[in-house]
This record gives structure tokens, sequence and C-alpha cells, in this order.
């Protein structure tokens, strides 16, 4: 059985995304920081990671770009809902989601999510990347 790791830092989000996977037979362990994944990580390991973007303190970007760092073998899914997804007039402090999503490719993402997403578009990239299709 794989073992699951969400990083959120919203409570709903984080026990909304454990069930749909628990249901779906995986082991699950969550965490509402970057610093507290981080943690986890170090103590217990996953095979795959679902972190989101912007959290407080370590952000989704920085805890990808470390978990790949030291746990190559490990699967990450950065998602996020945050910031803008349509084109806007520009305003010089405006991040987009399609931008945070970027970011979380380059610092080692193997697949990005725009929330909101359904549970069969999560659990579809969830088997892809632990080669289960």
């Amino acid at each position: 059985m794989a073992r699951i790791l969400i990083v959120d830092d919203e409570e709903d989000v984080r026990i909304a995304l454990k069930q749909v996977l628990e249901r779906a037979g995986y082991e699950v362990t969550v965490a509402a920081t970057g610093n507290e994944g981080l943690d986890v990580m170090k103590r217990e390991g996953a095979d795959l990671v679902i972190t989101d973007v912007i959290m407080p303190g370590v952000d989704g970007i920085a805890t990808a770009k470390q978990i790949r760092e030291k746990y190559r073998d490990t699967r990450i899914i950065v998602i996020s809902g945050g910031g803008r997804t349509a084109p806007d007039p520009y305003e010089p402090d405006a991040i987009s989601t399609r931008s945070y999503l970027a970011s979380a490719s380059k610092a080692g993402a193997d697949q990005t999510l725009t929330k909101p997403f359904d549970r069969d578009e999560l659990l579809r990239v969830v088997r892809d990347l632990l080669d289960e299709s």
C-alpha cells in the first residue's frame, strides 16, 4: 500500500484529500505546514507528497524543492488555488496560479493541479505517478 503525505494549511482540504485517498486504499498522513511535512518525511517517509503552494512559513515550492533534493524517488504533486487564474490588467504584486505552478514544476514537482479539482482527476494523477494505472 502506497504512503501519501498531504501538506496543506487548510484543515478542510487536508480532511477532504485524506478521505478520498484513504477510501482509494492509500495510507495517508497529513501535515499543516511545510516544516511539519518535512519532519514527517524525515520520520516516516512517503511514496507521494501532495503539497499546497501558498502556506505560511515554508511554502509549497520550498517544500517540494527540499523533498526532491532529499528523497529523489518520492513523487510530488503541487496544488494551488491561490492567485489569479485568468489574465488581468497588470498589477505589480499580482501572482497567478499558473506562475505558482510553473515555479513548482521547476522546483521538482512531478505534477501540478489547480484547485478546485475533482476526485477522479486527483486519483488519476496519483495512480499515474505511482505507476498503478
